[in-house]
């Protein structure tokens, strides 16, 4: 009877383990800006591995998270080397400017899918379990370029999701910038975003350094992810700058400044106290 029961056990998990072990479906997106996204035409065909951040537009802990996959995605060379992240929301009702709106106030620079553009029918596989157990927003999935999908980091502390992700980045096969010779002494496009005075009262600057000629935008986001201020927008040298600004119209508060230089950006909180009588 023990040997009997074992014996179904094993093969209880075998089945499970068949079932999530298959390659992922393929899918075409648009997203929020009109550019067409294939998975495995675009990405996973010419060896890219590809991070799925799922997410809603109402999501707290997918807001919160959001900058620090931003920050990650940069690190892996901001789509043009071997890892493209996609973000595709799990709720039909948020449309291209719900989710445009989320992108802009957690600072992500990636390709966001709202549910116009296909996010649903895309993330539906995911959500039915088909790679392993959905547990809810935020969620990650890692596709390696052979298809195979690694599905099982859920919304916990940044600290311990952003390292996991890496992890996965890395067991997928993909390459860190770093280590591809012809980039390997690339320099970033800007540097040290620092916000000062912050917190802030009526008199506040944004400094920056920028090692090419960039178009720039600098601007305020409020917590909803809605532009609050444009700081700045134009074309700037390389070198260090200082562009200051007027917060005394904020409201107090907390605020997300938000950097742009040629499709690379920087996000940094921005704390506004009340304006000095």
């Amino acid at each position: 009877m023990v040997k009997k029961i074992r014996n179904t056990i094993f093969i209880l998990a075998l089945s499970v383990s068949l079932a999530f072990s298959q390659t992922v479906h393929d899918f075409t997106v648009v997203d929020t800006h009109g550019n067409t996204h294939e998975l495995y035409a675009d990405y996973l065909d010419q060896g890219k591995t590809v991070v799925i951040d799922f997410f809603w537009v109402n999501c707290g802990l997918c807001f919160n998270l959001g900058p620090y996959m931003e920050s990650l995605y940069q690190e892996w060379g901001g789509g043009e080397y071997d890892v493209q992240f996609i973000g595709l929301t799990i709720m039909a009702g948020d449309d291209n400017m719900d989710v445009i709106s989320f992108d802009n106030g957690a600072g992500i620079s990636y390709p966001s899918i709202s549910a116009e553009g296909g996010a649903i029918e895309a993330g539906a596989p995911f959500l039915d379990d088909d790679y392993g157990f959905f547990e809810g927003t935020p969620g990650i999935a890692v596709i390696s370029p052979d298809g195979s999908v690694q599905f099982d980091i859920f919304g916990s502390a940044p600290s311990s999701v952003i390292p996991m992700v890496e992890q996965q980045i890395i067991d997928s096969g993909a390459r860190h910038p770093s280590e591809i010779t012809d980039v390997e002494d690339a320099l970033p496009v800007f540097e040290e975003l620092v916000v000062f005075p912050n917190p802030a009262r009526d008199f506040a600057s944004v400094n920056f350094t920028l090692n090419e000629n960039a178009d720039v935008n600098v601007q305020v986001f409020n917590m909803l992810g809605q532009s609050a201020l444009e700081v700045f927008n134009g074309n700037k040298y390389p070198g260090y700058h200082q562009v200051d600004f007027d917060p005394s119209l904020l409201s107090p508060g907390t605020y997300f400044v938000r950097i742009a230089a040629n499709d690379n950006v920087q996000t940094t909180r921005l704390i506004k106290l009340h304006s000095n009588p």
